[in-house]
């Protein structure tokens, strides 16, 4: 089946339901930019996440950036997905390979310290951006807290991701639950005690139970709810030639003067998909 991301809301309308499975997806940005283990729990728990927040937005041409700012050994790792349901992302050091601790893949110690800065850029408004300092480096947590405080929205993540020796993902795929203004506390904090008693996701995921199922038996049991719709995504890059042409029109008179009398081609590469674009002093003109 296709990677898919879906939308629901419960019955008495106090939460509103996110989920996605991601399997391809991940499996992609791996395949792309030659992950480690480490660096491909860390990007795919990310671009889990990107789908999953920008699953709310109206437009396909709006667009959320994550963007984790670390003091560790991945580096900056960054995530961008569309109101199309598109999701693309890189990490500074993708061949960054750590040990595993008693929490599993080390993502944390390889994140380090730092910022999570999360940037909404909706239709011809200025972007929104917000920053909250990282709590835990696992994500989820850092992606909860910066819910509460900068939207005041409490929010339960769970982010689970399957993966071989051989950077080979099995399982891929999370929800976001967010509870809507009004609700009662009592809701969020039975959802609470569910996951508490919920080993992993990944693993249900790999007895071959759907998101669907996982949320309806084991996340919101007793708890009626509608899936809205469910639409694919895909992990896809928007970069082309032209793109990259505009951004060079961008420099100053004297840096486009100084690349045409180098008369030396130049190379562009995007850090979301690897590709190269190469253009000739000529084409300065």
């Amino acid at each position: 089946m296709s990677d898919y991301v879906l939308k629901g809301i419960t019955h008495d309308q106090q939460i509103i339901i996110y989920a996605v499975e991601a399997k391809k997806t991940v499996q992609t940005a791996i395949d792309l930019h030659y992950l480690s283990i480490t660096a491909a729990v860390t990007l795919g728990r990310l671009l889990i996440s990107g789908l999953l927040m920008s699953a709310g937005l109206k437009h396909e041409e709006d667009l959320l950036t994550l963007r984790i700012d670390g003091d560790g050994p991945l580096g900056t790792v960054v995530v961008t997905a569309t109101g199309a349901n598109t999701v693309r992302g890189y990490i500074k050091n993708p061949q960054t390979e750590l040990a595993k601790n008693e929490k599993g893949i080390a993502v944390a110690e390889a994140i380090g310290k730092g910022f999570l800065s999360v940037i909404r850029s909706i239709g011809e408004q200025h972007p929104y951006t917000g920053q909250v300092e990282l709590i835990s480096g696992e994500i989820g947590e850092d992606l909860c807290y910066y819910y509460h405080q900068s939207e005041q929205l409490e929010t339960v993540i769970n982010l689970g991701l399957l993966i071989e020796k051989d950077a080979q993902i099995r399982q891929a795929g999370g929800f976001l639950l967010q509870v809507l203004p009004g609700a009662s506390a009592k809701v969020l904090e039975e959802i609470k005690d569910h996951l508490r008693l919920f080993p992993n996701l990944s693993d249900y995921m790999d007895m071959g139970f759907s998101i669907e199922t996982i949320l309806a038996q084991n996340i919101l049991p007793g708890i009626s709810h509608t899936i809205l719709e469910v639409k694919p995504v895909s992990y896809r890059c928007n970069c082309n030639r032209e793109r990259f042409l505009r951004s060079i029109k961008l420099l100053s008179p004297d840096e486009i003067q100084a690349l045409r009398e180098n008369q030396e081609p130049i190379t562009a590469e995007c850090h979301f998909c690897n590709q190269k674009f190469v253009f000739q002093s000529d084409e300065f003109e």
